[in-house]
């Protein structure tokens, strides 16, 4: 059995995907080929060429934001995204969705508010790639189909 680790740290999410795939006969999934040295606009190293220009955007910071505990507490785990998810549902008055999709989205949400306060109805800014990454991996879609960052 081939053990991977998510990015040296691990995850009890990641760990039960690899045994569900295990069981059903699936390969386990395998990290995807980054070549960063031809990511010139990448300063953390941890950052992946996105499908847009406007989406291949860094931390640009040495260490990468991702590997701070707070980024791993605000925007990764379960419980506060979960948190986060009921409090835009009451607020808005819509039904609890606690979907992967809900998960990804209101981890975007937790960065860009981390990173840059509130920023008020149509005003967007970009996640950096290393951060998408790591929601991706915590949260992947089933088709691995994501929508990606819309100006609108």
């Amino acid at each position: 059995m081939v053990l991977l680790i998510n990015n040296g740290r691990g995850s009890l999410d990641f760990a039960r995907r690899l045994l569900d795939q295990e069981n059903s006969g699936e390969d386990p999934p395998q990290p995807e080929p980054t070549n960063n040295a031809a990511l010139r606009w990448c300063i953390c190293s941890n950052c992946v060429q996105m499908p847009t220009p406007e989406e291949n955007k860094c931390c640009k910071r040495r260490e990468c934001i991702t590997s701070y505990e707070l980024f791993q507490n605000l925007c990764i785990d379960r419980h506060v995204l979960e948190l986060a998810i009921r409090a835009r549902c009451d607020i808005r008055v819509e039904p609890l969705d606690f979907s992967m999709s809900s998960f990804r989205k209101a981890a975007y949400r937790q960065f860009i508010l981390w990173e840059h306060g509130y920023l008020g109805k149509g005003n967007r800014r970009v996640v950096p790639s290393c951060a998408v990454k790591k929601v991706r991996q915590q949260y992947p879609a089933p088709d691995n189909v994501y929508m990606g960052f819309r100006a609108e």
